[in-house]
């Protein structure tokens, strides 16, 4: 067991993309789960998926409705989150790239929750295209001349890339009205944060350094203030 443990930790650090590939194979391995659980009906899928006004009662699915695949065309996600994310949790590295993964995601699930609320309209978030719109936004923002072959045939540069699918995700939502389309494409806001003049453009732990942080000696410090805090009392 413990072999198997090794091998798999050294498939996911293979490449240097430990995240992208762990999303994957847990997104693929709850939709075999849900297919096998099916014949039993049981229902697997919602544990994890979104519910825009009734997620207090479920506050972890925030963050898990991405790996909710009920679809061929979502599991075609999975192998653009493989390219863009792949590209970016390299250039990042792994805290950075988990940061942005989870803001793209929490920032979503919360826009949709506040317009279901304004409308009294209740929907469900699953799948991965919803965030993968901020991950494709803040990789053609940080490679917009890089060129890819659109549906195999056209090539296309990353920039405009971007703009086809946030303009097909907005489309898709604007069935149910302009508000519940912006919050299908609200985490480019997140995107602008790690790139261009971002705060976070060159990495969190950049920005953390710059800003002195709590880090490497921090805690030194703070210990340091507190006996001069002392000494100045007990005079």
């Amino acid at each position: 067991m413990n072999q198997y443990a090794r091998d798999f930790r050294r498939f996911l650090h293979r490449e240097y993309i430990p995240i992208t590939k762990g999303l994957i194979v847990l997104s693929l391995t709850l939709f075999i789960a849900h297919h096998l659980l099916s014949l039993l009906r049981i229902n697997l899928f919602s544990l994890f998926y979104f519910p825009t006004l009734r997620w207090l009662w479920r506050p972890w699915t925030l963050l898990t409705y991405p790996i909710v695949n009920r679809s061929l065309g979502d599991l075609f996600a999975l192998l653009w989150l493989w390219f863009i994310g792949g590209s970016l949790e390299r250039s990042w590295g792994g805290q950075t790239y988990g940061l942005i993964l989870g803001l793209v995601t929490g920032v979503t699930s919360l826009a949709f929750s506040l317009v279901s609320w304004f409308f009294g309209v209740n929907i469900y978030l699953t799948g991965l295209w919803l965030p993968l719109t901020g991950l494709t936004w803040a990789w053609a923002k940080l490679y917009p001349d890089r060129e890819l072959l659109f549906w195999g045939l056209f090539p296309i540069k990353a920039q405009w890339l971007a703009w086809i699918h946030a303009g097909l995700i907005f489309f898709n939502y604007l069935g149910y009205n302009l508000f519940f389309a912006v919050a299908a494409v609200s985490s480019i806001a997140v995107a602008y944060l790690f790139t261009g003049h971002g705060p976070f453009a060159r990495g969190v732990r950049y920005w953390a350094w710059t800003h002195n942080y709590p880090g490497k000696g921090w805690s030194e410090r703070m210990k340091n203030k507190w006996r001069r805090r002392r000494l100045k009392v007990m005079k």
